[in-house]
Protein backbone atom coordinates (compact mmCIF):
# COMPACT_ATOMS: atom_id res chain seq x y z
CA UNK A 1 0.00 0.00 0.00
CA UNK A 2 1.48 3.35 -0.96
CA UNK A 3 0.32 6.37 1.05
CA UNK A 4 0.46 10.07 0.33
CA UNK A 5 1.09 10.59 3.99
CA UNK A 6 2.12 8.20 6.64
CA UNK A 7 -0.50 7.04 9.05
CA UNK A 8 1.11 4.18 10.83
CA UNK A 9 4.58 3.54 12.15
CA UNK A 10 6.58 0.36 13.08
CA UNK A 11 6.27 -3.38 13.54
CA UNK A 12 8.38 -6.46 12.93
CA UNK A 13 7.76 -9.39 10.67
CA UNK A 14 10.05 -12.41 10.30
CA UNK A 15 11.03 -14.05 7.05
CA UNK A 16 7.85 -16.12 7.08
CA UNK A 17 5.81 -12.93 7.42
CA UNK A 18 4.84 -13.70 10.98
CA UNK A 19 3.56 -10.44 12.33
CA UNK A 20 4.50 -9.45 15.84
CA UNK A 21 1.79 -7.39 17.43
CA UNK A 22 1.97 -5.31 20.50
CA UNK A 23 0.25 -6.50 23.65
CA UNK A 24 -2.06 -3.70 24.62
CA UNK A 25 -0.43 -1.25 26.99
CA UNK A 26 -1.72 -0.95 30.51
CA UNK A 27 -1.84 2.48 32.06
CA UNK A 28 -1.83 3.10 35.79
CA UNK A 29 -1.26 6.81 36.31
CA UNK A 30 1.36 6.38 33.64
CA UNK A 31 2.49 3.88 31.09
CA UNK A 32 3.27 0.19 31.43
CA UNK A 33 5.20 -1.33 28.55
CA UNK A 34 3.63 -4.73 29.14
CA UNK A 35 0.26 -5.82 30.37
CA UNK A 36 0.37 -8.03 33.40
CA UNK A 37 3.75 -9.63 34.09
CA UNK A 38 7.23 -8.28 34.59
CA UNK A 39 8.86 -5.92 37.06
CA UNK A 40 7.06 -2.57 37.41
CA UNK A 41 9.15 0.55 38.04
CA UNK A 42 7.45 3.66 39.39
CA UNK A 43 8.41 7.33 39.01
CA UNK A 44 7.50 10.29 41.17
CA UNK A 45 5.06 12.47 39.24
CA UNK A 46 6.78 15.61 40.56
CA UNK A 47 9.95 14.87 38.61
CA UNK A 48 10.73 17.04 35.59
CA UNK A 49 13.56 17.35 33.05
CA UNK A 50 16.36 16.39 33.16
CA UNK A 51 15.34 13.74 35.69
CA UNK A 52 12.21 12.82 33.78
CA UNK A 53 10.95 13.73 30.30
CA UNK A 54 7.30 12.99 29.61
CA UNK A 55 4.74 12.93 26.82
CA UNK A 56 1.95 15.02 28.35
CA UNK A 57 -0.84 13.03 26.63
CA UNK A 58 -3.89 15.09 27.61
CA UNK A 59 -2.77 15.33 31.25
CA UNK A 60 -2.03 11.60 31.39
CA UNK A 61 1.77 11.80 31.13
CA UNK A 62 3.89 8.90 29.91
CA UNK A 63 7.63 8.78 30.82
CA UNK A 64 9.89 8.80 27.75
CA UNK A 65 13.39 9.60 29.04
CA UNK A 66 15.56 11.34 31.60
CA UNK A 67 18.18 10.41 34.17
CA UNK A 68 16.03 8.32 36.50
CA UNK A 69 14.28 6.79 33.49
CA UNK A 70 17.64 5.68 32.08
CA UNK A 71 18.75 4.34 35.45
CA UNK A 72 15.56 2.29 35.71
CA UNK A 73 15.98 1.05 32.12
CA UNK A 74 19.57 0.04 32.91
CA UNK A 75 18.42 -1.93 35.96
CA UNK A 76 15.55 -3.50 34.01
CA UNK A 77 17.89 -4.56 31.20
CA UNK A 78 20.45 -5.92 33.66
CA UNK A 79 17.78 -7.98 35.43
CA UNK A 80 17.03 -9.49 32.04
CA UNK A 81 13.29 -10.09 32.28
CA UNK A 82 10.22 -8.08 31.31
CA UNK A 83 9.90 -4.66 32.91
CA UNK A 84 7.61 -1.66 32.64
CA UNK A 85 7.67 1.95 33.71
CA UNK A 86 4.87 4.03 35.23
CA UNK A 87 4.49 7.60 36.41
CA UNK A 88 2.84 7.84 39.83
CA UNK A 89 1.59 10.74 41.96
CA UNK A 90 4.03 11.15 44.85
CA UNK A 91 1.28 10.61 47.43
CA UNK A 92 0.47 7.20 45.92
CA UNK A 93 4.00 5.84 45.84
CA UNK A 94 3.77 4.54 49.42
CA UNK A 95 0.56 2.56 48.92
CA UNK A 96 1.68 1.30 45.52
CA UNK A 97 4.93 -0.06 46.95
CA UNK A 98 3.38 -1.53 50.09
CA UNK A 99 0.57 -3.18 48.11
CA UNK A 100 2.94 -4.21 45.30
CA UNK A 101 1.00 -2.29 42.63
CA UNK A 102 4.54 -1.38 41.60
CA UNK A 103 7.68 -3.30 42.49
CA UNK A 104 10.22 -0.56 42.99
CA UNK A 105 11.08 3.12 42.71
CA UNK A 106 14.73 3.75 41.84
CA UNK A 107 14.98 7.42 42.72
CA UNK A 108 14.43 7.25 46.44
CA UNK A 109 16.35 7.40 49.71
CA UNK A 110 16.00 6.37 53.33
CA UNK A 111 17.26 9.82 54.29
CA UNK A 112 14.10 11.35 52.82
CA UNK A 113 12.28 9.97 55.87
CA UNK A 114 9.34 8.40 54.12
CA UNK A 115 6.59 7.23 56.48
CA UNK A 116 6.55 3.95 54.51
CA UNK A 117 10.30 3.36 54.94
CA UNK A 118 9.78 0.32 57.19
CA UNK A 119 7.27 -1.10 54.73
CA UNK A 120 9.83 -1.37 51.93
CA UNK A 121 13.27 -2.85 51.31
CA UNK A 122 16.15 -0.54 50.41
CA UNK A 123 18.85 -1.27 47.86
CA UNK A 124 22.52 -0.44 47.69
CA UNK A 125 23.26 3.14 46.55
CA UNK A 126 22.91 3.96 42.86
CA UNK A 127 24.56 7.39 42.89
CA UNK A 128 24.96 10.43 45.16
CA UNK A 129 22.65 13.43 45.00
CA UNK A 130 23.21 16.94 46.40
CA UNK A 131 21.15 20.13 46.37
CA UNK A 132 22.29 23.68 45.71
CA UNK A 133 20.71 27.05 46.42
CA UNK A 134 19.95 28.96 43.20
CA UNK A 135 19.20 32.63 42.58
CA UNK A 136 19.48 35.22 39.82
CA UNK A 137 22.47 36.99 41.39
CA UNK A 138 25.50 35.88 43.38
CA UNK A 139 24.34 33.92 46.43
CA UNK A 140 25.22 35.97 49.56
CA UNK A 141 25.36 32.94 51.87
CA UNK A 142 28.47 30.84 52.44
CA UNK A 143 26.74 27.95 54.23
CA UNK A 144 23.31 26.43 54.69
CA UNK A 145 23.13 27.84 58.23
CA UNK A 146 22.98 31.39 56.88
CA UNK A 147 20.00 30.91 54.57
CA UNK A 148 16.97 32.98 55.59
CA UNK A 149 13.56 34.06 54.30
CA UNK A 150 11.43 32.62 51.52
CA UNK A 151 12.72 29.76 49.41
CA UNK A 152 11.26 27.88 46.45
CA UNK A 153 10.78 24.16 47.03
CA UNK A 154 8.86 21.22 45.56
CA UNK A 155 5.85 19.93 47.47
CA UNK A 156 6.49 16.84 49.59
CA UNK A 157 10.24 16.99 48.93
CA UNK A 158 12.49 16.52 51.95
CA UNK A 159 15.54 18.81 52.27
CA UNK A 160 17.34 17.21 55.19
CA UNK A 161 19.80 20.02 56.00
CA UNK A 162 17.02 22.62 56.13
CA UNK A 163 14.17 20.74 57.79
CA UNK A 164 14.76 22.23 61.23
CA UNK A 165 14.73 25.74 59.76
CA UNK A 166 11.42 24.99 58.06
CA UNK A 167 9.94 23.71 61.32
CA UNK A 168 10.96 26.83 63.24
CA UNK A 169 9.81 29.08 60.36
CA UNK A 170 13.28 30.59 60.12
CA UNK A 171 12.93 29.50 56.51
CA UNK A 172 9.61 29.61 54.66
CA UNK A 173 8.81 27.03 51.95
CA UNK A 174 7.08 28.10 48.77
CA UNK A 175 6.06 24.78 47.25
CA UNK A 176 5.63 24.06 43.54
CA UNK A 177 4.29 20.88 41.94
CA UNK A 178 7.62 20.28 40.18
CA UNK A 179 11.03 21.79 39.46
CA UNK A 180 9.97 23.45 36.21
CA UNK A 181 7.36 25.53 38.04
CA UNK A 182 9.88 26.38 40.76
CA UNK A 183 12.35 27.67 38.16
CA UNK A 184 9.62 29.81 36.56
CA UNK A 185 8.82 31.33 39.96
CA UNK A 186 12.46 32.31 40.37
CA UNK A 187 12.71 33.79 36.88
CA UNK A 188 9.56 35.89 37.40
CA UNK A 189 10.65 37.16 40.82
CA UNK A 190 8.04 35.31 42.87
CA UNK A 191 10.75 33.79 45.08
CA UNK A 192 14.33 35.03 45.70
CA UNK A 193 15.89 31.54 45.77
CA UNK A 194 15.04 27.95 44.88
CA UNK A 195 16.53 24.56 45.66
CA UNK A 196 17.72 22.37 42.79
CA UNK A 197 19.74 19.21 42.61
CA UNK A 198 23.22 19.69 41.17
CA UNK A 199 22.21 17.98 37.91
CA UNK A 200 19.00 20.02 37.63
CA UNK A 201 21.05 23.19 38.06
CA UNK A 202 23.38 22.22 35.21
CA UNK A 203 20.38 21.59 32.96
CA UNK A 204 18.51 24.82 33.71
CA UNK A 205 21.68 26.94 33.77
CA UNK A 206 22.24 25.97 30.13
CA UNK A 207 18.76 27.34 29.32
CA UNK A 208 18.82 30.35 31.62
CA UNK A 209 22.40 31.68 31.96
CA UNK A 210 21.30 34.18 34.61
CA UNK A 211 20.98 31.41 37.17
CA UNK A 212 23.64 31.44 39.91
CA UNK A 213 24.28 28.65 42.40
CA UNK A 214 25.66 28.61 45.93
CA UNK A 215 29.32 27.74 46.47
CA UNK A 216 28.21 25.09 48.95
CA UNK A 217 26.06 21.99 48.52
CA UNK A 218 23.44 20.54 50.84
CA UNK A 219 21.53 17.34 51.48
CA UNK A 220 24.17 14.90 50.26
CA UNK A 221 22.10 11.77 49.72
CA UNK A 222 22.64 8.24 48.50
CA UNK A 223 19.93 7.52 45.94
CA UNK A 224 18.49 4.02 46.26
CA UNK A 225 15.72 1.76 45.01
CA UNK A 226 12.82 1.17 47.39
CA UNK A 227 11.49 -2.34 46.76
CA UNK A 228 8.11 -3.74 47.75
CA UNK A 229 8.37 -6.53 50.30
CA UNK A 230 5.72 -8.38 48.28
CA UNK A 231 7.64 -8.18 45.01
CA UNK A 232 8.77 -11.33 43.23
CA UNK A 233 12.07 -9.50 42.71
CA UNK A 234 14.35 -10.20 45.65
CA UNK A 235 16.68 -7.65 47.17
CA UNK A 236 19.58 -10.03 46.63
CA UNK A 237 18.89 -10.17 42.90
CA UNK A 238 18.37 -6.40 42.70
CA UNK A 239 21.61 -5.62 44.55
CA UNK A 240 23.53 -8.02 42.33
CA UNK A 241 22.22 -6.20 39.28
CA UNK A 242 23.25 -2.85 40.81
CA UNK A 243 26.72 -4.22 41.60
CA UNK A 244 27.15 -5.35 37.99
CA UNK A 245 26.07 -1.93 36.71
CA UNK A 246 28.63 -0.28 38.97
CA UNK A 247 31.34 -2.70 37.83
CA UNK A 248 30.57 -1.96 34.17
CA UNK A 249 30.43 1.80 34.89
CA UNK A 250 26.93 1.96 33.38
CA UNK A 251 25.45 4.13 36.14
CA UNK A 252 28.55 6.35 36.27
CA UNK A 253 28.30 6.96 32.51
CA UNK A 254 24.63 7.94 32.81
CA UNK A 255 25.40 10.42 35.59
CA UNK A 256 28.36 11.83 33.65
CA UNK A 257 26.23 12.49 30.57
CA UNK A 258 23.65 14.37 32.62
CA UNK A 259 26.35 16.36 34.43
CA UNK A 260 27.37 18.26 31.28
CA UNK A 261 24.93 20.42 29.29
CA UNK A 262 26.80 19.46 26.12
CA UNK A 263 26.03 15.77 26.63
CA UNK A 264 22.67 15.93 28.43
CA UNK A 265 20.30 14.05 26.08
CA UNK A 266 17.89 16.23 24.15
CA UNK A 267 14.42 14.96 23.18
CA UNK A 268 13.84 13.60 19.70
CA UNK A 269 10.60 14.87 18.10
CA UNK A 270 8.70 11.88 16.76
CA UNK A 271 5.64 12.20 14.54
CA UNK A 272 2.39 10.41 15.32
CA UNK A 273 -0.70 10.44 13.13
CA UNK A 274 -3.53 11.74 15.30
CA UNK A 275 -6.14 10.27 12.93
CA UNK A 276 -4.90 6.72 13.12
CA UNK A 277 -6.47 3.65 14.71
CA UNK A 278 -5.43 0.28 16.20
CA UNK A 279 -3.10 -1.50 16.02
CA UNK A 280 -0.95 1.47 15.02
CA UNK A 281 -2.16 3.71 17.81
CA UNK A 282 -4.70 3.09 20.56
CA UNK A 283 -6.73 6.15 21.56
CA UNK A 284 -9.01 6.16 24.57
CA UNK A 285 -11.64 8.82 23.88
CA UNK A 286 -13.89 8.02 26.82
CA UNK A 287 -12.57 10.96 28.84
CA UNK A 288 -11.21 13.27 26.14
CA UNK A 289 -12.50 14.32 22.75
CA UNK A 290 -8.94 14.39 21.41
CA UNK A 291 -8.16 11.00 22.91
CA UNK A 292 -5.59 9.73 25.38
CA UNK A 293 -2.88 7.55 23.88
CA UNK A 294 -2.90 4.09 25.46
CA UNK A 295 -0.20 2.62 23.23
CA UNK A 296 0.11 1.14 19.80
CA UNK A 297 2.68 -0.32 17.46
CA UNK A 298 4.41 2.82 16.23
CA UNK A 299 4.13 4.49 19.63
CA UNK A 300 5.96 1.71 21.44
CA UNK A 301 8.65 1.24 18.82
CA UNK A 302 9.57 4.90 19.33
CA UNK A 303 10.07 4.27 23.04
CA UNK A 304 12.19 1.21 22.25
CA UNK A 305 14.42 3.19 19.88
CA UNK A 306 14.63 6.02 22.42
CA UNK A 307 15.93 3.61 25.05
CA UNK A 308 18.59 2.33 22.65
CA UNK A 309 19.86 5.74 21.55
CA UNK A 310 19.43 7.10 25.10
CA UNK A 311 17.33 10.06 24.02
CA UNK A 312 13.89 11.09 25.35
CA UNK A 313 11.06 10.95 22.83
CA UNK A 314 8.90 14.01 22.29
CA UNK A 315 5.74 12.72 20.63
CA UNK A 316 4.03 15.16 18.25
CA UNK A 317 0.47 14.29 17.22
CA UNK A 318 -0.56 15.74 13.87
CA UNK A 319 -3.10 14.98 11.13
CA UNK A 320 -1.57 12.75 8.48
CA UNK A 321 -1.49 15.51 5.87
CA UNK A 322 0.88 17.66 7.94
CA UNK A 323 3.50 15.07 8.84
CA UNK A 324 5.54 15.22 5.61
CA UNK A 325 6.08 18.98 5.62
CA UNK A 326 6.97 18.98 9.32
CA UNK A 327 9.46 16.14 8.83
CA UNK A 328 11.07 17.83 5.83
CA UNK A 329 11.42 21.13 7.73
CA UNK A 330 12.95 19.44 10.79
CA UNK A 331 10.08 20.36 13.11
CA UNK A 332 9.64 16.60 13.40
CA UNK A 333 12.84 14.57 13.31
CA UNK A 334 11.73 10.97 13.00
CA UNK A 335 8.84 8.93 11.63
CA UNK A 336 9.13 5.18 11.80
CA UNK A 337 6.54 3.69 9.49
CA UNK A 338 7.49 4.90 6.08
CA UNK A 339 9.15 4.12 2.77
CA UNK A 340 10.43 6.12 -0.19
CA UNK A 341 7.42 5.22 -2.30
CA UNK A 342 5.00 6.61 0.28
CA UNK A 343 6.96 9.85 0.81
CA UNK A 344 6.82 10.85 -2.87
CA UNK A 345 8.45 14.20 -3.53
CA UNK A 346 9.60 14.48 0.09
CA UNK A 347 11.67 11.27 -0.03
CA UNK A 348 14.92 13.07 -0.94
CA UNK A 349 14.64 15.28 2.14
CA UNK A 350 14.90 12.31 4.51
CA UNK A 351 17.56 9.80 5.46
CA UNK A 352 16.21 6.24 5.24
CA UNK A 353 16.86 3.43 7.69
CA UNK A 354 17.44 -0.19 6.88
CA UNK A 355 14.19 -2.13 6.30
CA UNK A 356 12.34 -3.10 9.44
CA UNK A 357 9.82 -5.49 7.92
CA UNK A 358 8.12 -6.28 4.64
CA UNK A 359 4.44 -5.47 4.44
CA UNK A 360 1.76 -6.50 1.96
CA UNK A 361 -1.90 -5.59 1.49
CA UNK A 362 -4.74 -8.09 1.63
CA UNK A 363 -8.21 -8.26 0.14
CA UNK A 364 -10.43 -9.07 3.13
CA UNK A 365 -14.01 -10.25 3.46
CA UNK A 366 -16.02 -12.59 5.67
CA UNK A 367 -15.67 -16.37 5.73
CA UNK A 368 -19.38 -16.67 5.01
CA UNK A 369 -18.77 -15.09 1.61
CA UNK A 370 -17.56 -17.90 -0.64
CA UNK A 371 -16.46 -15.37 -3.25
CA UNK A 372 -13.55 -14.22 -1.06
CA UNK A 373 -11.62 -17.47 -1.51
CA UNK A 374 -12.07 -17.23 -5.29
CA UNK A 375 -10.14 -13.96 -5.57
CA UNK A 376 -6.75 -15.16 -6.78
CA UNK A 377 -5.84 -12.53 -9.38
CA UNK A 378 -6.55 -8.85 -9.95
CA UNK A 379 -8.90 -9.83 -12.76
CA UNK A 380 -11.11 -11.52 -10.17
CA UNK A 381 -11.75 -8.12 -8.55
CA UNK A 382 -13.41 -6.60 -11.59
CA UNK A 383 -17.02 -5.65 -11.06
CA UNK A 384 -16.66 -5.63 -7.27
CA UNK A 385 -16.80 -2.90 -4.63
CA UNK A 386 -14.04 -2.53 -2.03
CA UNK A 387 -13.41 -0.43 1.07
CA UNK A 388 -10.18 1.61 0.95
CA UNK A 389 -8.67 4.38 3.08
CA UNK A 390 -8.96 8.01 2.06
CA UNK A 391 -5.81 9.39 0.40
CA UNK A 392 -4.13 5.98 0.34
CA UNK A 393 -2.70 4.88 -3.00
CA UNK A 394 -2.77 1.20 -3.95
CA UNK A 395 -0.50 0.88 -7.01
CA UNK A 396 -1.64 -2.58 -8.03
CA UNK A 397 -5.27 -1.52 -7.95
CA UNK A 398 -4.93 1.98 -9.40
CA UNK A 399 -5.63 0.90 -13.01
CA UNK A 400 -8.81 -0.87 -11.87
CA UNK A 401 -9.96 2.20 -9.95
CA UNK A 402 -9.21 4.47 -12.90
CA UNK A 403 -11.15 2.44 -15.46
CA UNK A 404 -14.01 1.94 -12.95
CA UNK A 405 -13.80 -1.86 -13.20
CA UNK A 406 -13.28 -1.88 -9.39
CA UNK A 407 -15.40 0.49 -7.32
CA UNK A 408 -13.53 2.18 -4.49
CA UNK A 409 -15.33 3.31 -1.32
CA UNK A 410 -13.15 5.32 1.07
CA UNK A 411 -13.22 5.43 4.87
CA UNK A 412 -11.07 7.31 7.35
CA UNK A 413 -9.07 4.34 8.62
CA UNK A 414 -8.65 0.57 8.61
CA UNK A 415 -10.78 0.39 11.75
CA UNK A 416 -13.63 2.23 10.01
CA UNK A 417 -13.45 -0.19 7.10
CA UNK A 418 -13.60 -3.20 9.41
CA UNK A 419 -16.75 -1.72 10.93
CA UNK A 420 -18.28 -1.14 7.48
CA UNK A 421 -17.54 -4.74 6.54
CA UNK A 422 -19.07 -5.94 9.80
CA UNK A 423 -22.39 -4.23 9.04
CA UNK A 424 -22.24 -5.27 5.35
CA UNK A 425 -21.90 -1.78 3.96
CA UNK A 426 -19.08 -3.12 1.75
CA UNK A 427 -18.41 -6.74 0.69
CA UNK A 428 -14.59 -6.40 0.67
CA UNK A 429 -11.98 -4.15 2.29
CA UNK A 430 -8.26 -3.53 2.01
CA UNK A 431 -6.08 -4.14 5.09
CA UNK A 432 -2.34 -4.37 5.38
CA UNK A 433 -0.83 -7.50 6.89
CA UNK A 434 -0.46 -6.00 10.35
CA UNK A 435 -4.00 -4.66 10.42
CA UNK A 436 -5.37 -7.98 9.24
CA UNK A 437 -3.60 -9.89 12.04
CA UNK A 438 -4.90 -7.47 14.64
CA UNK A 439 -8.52 -7.35 13.50
CA UNK A 440 -8.61 -11.08 12.77
CA UNK A 441 -7.81 -11.63 16.46
CA UNK A 442 -10.87 -9.53 17.31
CA UNK A 443 -13.24 -10.92 14.70
CA UNK A 444 -12.79 -14.54 13.57
CA UNK A 445 -15.20 -13.93 10.67
CA UNK A 446 -12.51 -12.05 8.76
CA UNK A 447 -10.91 -13.95 5.91
CA UNK A 448 -8.24 -12.77 3.48
CA UNK A 449 -8.28 -13.76 -0.15
CA UNK A 450 -5.32 -15.84 -1.42
CA UNK A 451 -3.85 -12.75 -3.07
CA UNK A 452 -1.25 -10.32 -1.78
CA UNK A 453 -0.57 -6.94 -3.39
CA UNK A 454 1.90 -4.08 -3.11
CA UNK A 455 4.64 -5.64 -0.95
CA UNK A 456 6.96 -2.96 0.45
CA UNK A 457 9.88 -2.67 2.88
CA UNK A 458 8.92 -0.40 5.79
CA UNK A 459 11.60 1.93 7.21
CA UNK A 460 12.26 4.90 9.46
CA UNK A 461 12.46 8.34 7.83
CA UNK A 462 14.85 10.78 9.51
CA UNK A 463 14.78 14.48 8.65
CA UNK A 464 18.05 15.65 7.12
CA UNK A 465 17.75 18.69 9.39
CA UNK A 466 17.93 16.54 12.55
CA UNK A 467 21.13 16.28 14.57
CA UNK A 468 20.49 12.54 14.78
CA UNK A 469 22.48 10.29 12.49
CA UNK A 470 20.77 7.58 10.48
CA UNK A 471 23.53 5.24 11.67
CA UNK A 472 22.20 5.67 15.22
CA UNK A 473 18.73 4.60 14.12
CA UNK A 474 20.10 1.66 12.12
CA UNK A 475 22.22 0.56 15.07
CA UNK A 476 19.21 0.77 17.41
CA UNK A 477 17.06 -1.31 15.05
CA UNK A 478 19.84 -3.88 14.68
CA UNK A 479 20.42 -4.09 18.45
CA UNK A 480 16.71 -4.45 19.18
CA UNK A 481 16.41 -7.29 16.70
CA UNK A 482 19.66 -9.03 17.72
CA UNK A 483 18.95 -8.84 21.45
CA UNK A 484 15.38 -10.05 21.11
CA UNK A 485 14.12 -6.86 22.73
CA UNK A 486 11.99 -6.13 19.68
CA UNK A 487 10.22 -9.42 20.17
CA UNK A 488 9.62 -8.49 23.82
CA UNK A 489 8.23 -5.10 22.85
CA UNK A 490 6.05 -6.67 20.18
CA UNK A 491 4.59 -9.90 21.54
CA UNK A 492 3.90 -12.66 18.97
CA UNK A 493 0.26 -12.90 19.94
CA UNK A 494 -1.28 -13.20 16.49
CA UNK A 495 0.63 -15.30 13.99
CA UNK A 496 -0.45 -15.80 10.38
Amino acid sequence: MTRDARTHYLVIMDSCRFVLILVFLVVCQGHYAKAGGGIKFGFNASNAPPLLFQFENQNNPIPTGGLIYEVSVAIGEELGGEYSIARLPRKRIATNIINNKIDLVCHNSLSWRHPFADGALWSKPLFTHTNVLVGLTTIPFSSADQIKGLIGTVENYVYADLEEKFKTLELLRNDSPNIEVSVKKLLTGRVPYILLSDIEYIYYKSQYPRLQRSTFAMDKTDIQCSLSKKSTLTMTRLNRAIDRLHEKQVLAKIIKRYSDPETTPKPVSYGLNSNDSPPFIHFDKTSSSEGIVRGGVFFDIALAIGKKIQRPINFVLLPRGRLDARLASGQIELVCYDTEAWAGEYAKQYHWSTPIFRQSDYIVGHKADAEVAKIRTLEDLKGKRIGAVLNFVYPALTPLFEDKSLQREDAGSGAANVEKLSVKRVPLILLNSLEYSYYKSKDSRLQKAPLEIDPVDVKCALSKKSSLKIEEINSAIHDLEKSGRMQKVFAPSYLL
